[in-house]
């Protein structure tokens, strides 16, 4: 077993010497070498060993080398070997890194002049760190849209009576149905339990676990967005950021029991559901109707009518 002080000398040789100089020399380790400077080796390899829902910042002081205990050194190592040796993928171990800081893609989809808006709307995907205030100015697409927003079952038994007089099952009326509930995209069944037990014996990550518990508190006939639940977290928990509360929900495994549907665009649009984005998505109506059947309501220009729900309570962690 290593003692910490070689360990520290073999983290600080692997980001600030190894990993560098492959990088500079476009090694074929790597297809892509997103970047080449010790510290950003430093970001990606910390964020997702040691911070792993967040940024490492706030797991352990500055300096890290410093201040990581024995297994936090021995992860952050393991994960930059992999990276020197091929074994984990560096341009996506950067981009999750970017996500938990709420930064850019550095590989965001592009959207011709000459497309139709309508178009541009499915790839959009807006930044909603700035919460909920309307922003000053005109906000810009930062990448693509994620399939995180998952539509309600039909229907919560084969009766043929049931399915034409309501094609749309409303997720309070399957909470504690007996048997088992089929998410409508992937078609994994998952049981008929409170949201809450679900989501505490899933395998999620713990950040995920927090996400989807507090999304459970948004009541029927309420709507939320991602800036209101990434500002209670932050003022809870830790710092986040509204792109990573939506990645949190990406293939939320329990949908609609724990309610995804109901968090829109910081803009009172209907946002994304089943891998679209905006009124001309696929699933928007459905989407749209569920939200309806519960109460809520719209204008005539697509955006919500009233307030988001923004009373959470506690920090969501199981």
């Amino acid at each position: 077993m290593h003692s910490i002080p070689e360990l520290q000398d073999r983290w600080n040789n692997l980001y600030k010497t190894h990993l560098p100089s492959l990088a500079k020399a476009h090694d074929p380790v790597q297809p892509r070498w997103p970047v080449q400077l010790d510290h950003c080796f430093a970001r990606i390899i910390l964020d997702n060993a040691v911070g792993v829902d967040q940024p490492w910042t706030a797991v352990v002081k500055s300096p890290a080398y410093k201040n990581m205990t024995q297994t936090q050194l021995e992860d952050a190592i393991e994960l930059g070997e992999k990276l020197a040796t091929g074994q984990a993928d560096l341009v996506e171990l950067d981009e999750r890194s970017l996500a938990l800081r709420g930064k850019n893609s550095k590989f965001r989809e592009k959207t011709s002049t000459e497309k139709r808006k309508s178009d541009a709307r499915k790839i959009e995907y807006h930044d909603e760190c700035d919460r909920d205030e309307p922003p000053r100015k005109k906000s810009k697409p930062n990448g693509t849209v994620s399939s995180y927003f998952l539509p309600s079952p039909k229907t919560e038994s084969d009766s043929p009576t049931k399915s034409v007089r309501s094609p749309l099952t409303s997720p309070k009326k399957q909470e504690y149905s007996s048997g088992s509930l089929t998410n409508p995209i992937t078609n994994a069944t998952y049981p008929s339990l409170p949201p809450q037990q679900l989501i505490r014996e899933s395998s999620l990550t713990p950040f995920r676990k927090q996400v989807l518990n507090l999304l459970c508190q948004v009541p029927r006939g309420r709507f939320t967005t991602y800036a209101a639940m990434s500002a209670h977290i932050e003022a809870m928990s830790h710092k986040t950021c509204a792109r990573a509360v939506g990645n949190a929900m990406r293939n939320n495994p329990f949908a609609p029991v724990v309610p995804c549907h109901r968090v829109l665009a910081a803009d009172g649009r209907i946002g994304g559901f089943g891998g679209d984005w905006g009124e001309d998505g696929k699933h928007a109506a459905v989407k749209k109707s569920m939200l309806r059947e519960e109460g809520v309501r719209f204008d005539g220009m697509g955006k919500v009518v009233g307030k988001a729900f923004t009373g959470f309570e506690g920090d969501g962690k199981v």
